[in-house]
Order: C-alpha cells, then structure tokens, then sequence
C-alpha cells in the first residue's frame, strides 16, 4: 500500500506554531500601526467573533475563493483572521493606519515562525511519527507526505527524530520521500463544490489533483478536511477504477471542527471509499 500524509498537524502538533504565529502577528500588526497590543487584540476579537458566527463564509482565501474554512486548524484560523480583516478594511468597516494588508502581515509572521522552528527554539514534531513511519515501510508499504509546507522543513523535522526521508524531486522512487509546496490551497479557475452541511468545499485543486494522480495512493490521512481529504475523495467517487477502494483518515485534533468529524464518522463505506477518524497516529499501525 501506499500511504499519503499531510504533515503539519498530522505528524506534528501545530498548537504552539500556530500560537508564536498569532503572537508575530500582533506584534507586526503593532510595528505597523503603533498600536498597543490590547487594541489589536480588541481587534482581533471582534474579527473572530464574526467568524465563528458564520465559519463557512471565512477562512484561507485563494484570490477570494475560501480554500480551506477558518475552524479547521489553528493555521487556518490566522490566516481566516487576516483575510476577514483585509475584508473589513475593504469596506471601510475598520481602520487600521499603517497597515495595507493584514494577509502580508500574517505572511510575514508565519515565516518568523519558520525561522525559529528551524534553529530548533520551537520542536512541533510528534515522536511518535518515528514508529510509525518505521512500522510501515517495515511491513513494505511506501510513505509519501505531501504538505503545503517546503520540503526542505519537512526533511528537516523529520530526520530530526531519527528518519532518512529523501526530497521527491531527487529520488521519485524512495520510500520515504517528501513533497512539499504542495500548494493543495490552490484553487482552479472552475468551481466544483461539494457541500457539506453549510460548507461549500471546493476540490478544485489542481495542483494536489496533479499530484494525487501521479501518486495513486490507497490511503490519505489529513487533519483537514476541506485541503487534505476532499480531493482524494471525490477522486475516489467519480474515477473508481483507479482511485476505488480509497482509505480517507481525518487526523483528529481538539481543534477538529465537528462538520467535518460528523461527516467523515457518518459516511458508509463504499466500492469506492471508506471513511476513518484516526485517534492517535499508532492506530494506523493495528
């Protein structure tokens, strides 16, 4: 079998990532507008009030499509944040001086946090991504993780605890390789929504659709749903052929939001798919 892994998330915890993302945030925010952090925060409040009350309107925007909705991971949360207040500011709902986009801040403070994982001050890395990997090539299956994330950070987290995963571009044919900049957020110039509940998902997404059908994996695990597991499964529906028998599993975090869980616990098992909460990573391997 093969096996597809997204990676933040899924083979690290993003809480404290996410976290140092936010606090680069304000703190950008602040350099750029002169005010103090308890405004901003005021600020920020208010922005995500709004986007909890309707979280299918808000989220990781791709030229103004939502890509991937703001109560799905942390990640996506700062950047649903962002992209509202760039709304906000758009239709002169908020002033902020100094400050044109909030997307460019939040860019910018998401890569100070880059920085700082890789001089090793930040360690998001699940240990147990270790045993895992090791357990499945043992047992002869191929892992590929295939992440928004660049590979070259990836490689890096990864042989942090001991792996010898090998970059896709160099050796297409490792067991253990990594394809990063997957940009699985990128959306095509057509729609295809597939609703779920209230929340529109596109899987218009070419270039993971690109990647998807160079891998032909058997099994997909992601923590979210809308970037990670969407594709695969329709994939899956409409090509059974070559994508039946899929293994989809949502990677479940206390940040797992409960359309996407309700989904993926309901769906029947199909010719085509089947649905799976995974718990805890070791569970793969029983």
């Amino acid at each position: 079998m093969k096996y597809l892994f997204d990676f933040d998330g899924v083979l690290t915890d993003q809480t404290e990532e996410a976290h140092r993302v936010r606090a680069l945030f304000v703190e950008q925010v602040g350099r750029a507008s002169g005010w103090n952090q308890s405004r901003i925060l005021e600020l920020f409040a208010h922005a995500e009030q709004e986007m909890d009350r309707v979280p299918h309107d808000h989220g990781w925007r791709f030229f103004g499509r939502v890509s991937a909705f703001s109560n799905e991971d942390l990640f996506v949360r700062n950047n649903g944040l962002a992209s509202c207040l760039d709304d906000w500011m758009a239709r002169g709902k908020a002033t902020v001086p100094g400050v044109s986009s909030f997307t460019d801040l939040s860019s910018v403070a998401y890569d100070g946090m880059l920085a700082e994982t890789r001089s090793g001050k930040l360690k998001p890395i699940d240990p147990v991504s270790r045993t895992l990997m090791e357990g499945l090539l043992s047992r002869g299956h191929d892992v590929v993780v295939v992440s928004n994330s660049g590979t070259d950070r990836i490689v890096q987290l990864l042989e942090s605890v001991g792996l010898k995963p090998e970059a896709h571009a160099s050796n297409p044919r490792a067991r253990l390789r990594v394809r990063g900049d997957a940009r699985k957020f990128e959306l095509g110039s057509e729609t295809r929504v597939r609703p779920v509940g209230p929340y529109p998902v596109d899987v218009s997404r070419p270039v993971y659709e690109r990647i998807l059908r160079e891998e032909v994996p058997s099994a997909v695990i992601g923590d979210v749903f809308s970037l990670d597991l969407a594709l695969p499964l329709e994939l899956a529906r409409s090509e059974s052929p070559r994508f039946g028998g899929l293994r989809a599993y949502l990677r479940v975090r206390p940040y797992t939001p409960n359309w996407s869980r309700e989904y993926v616990q309901t769906c029947a098992p199909t010719a085509h798919a089947s649905t799976h909460l995974l718990e805890q990573l070791s569970d793969l391997l029983e």
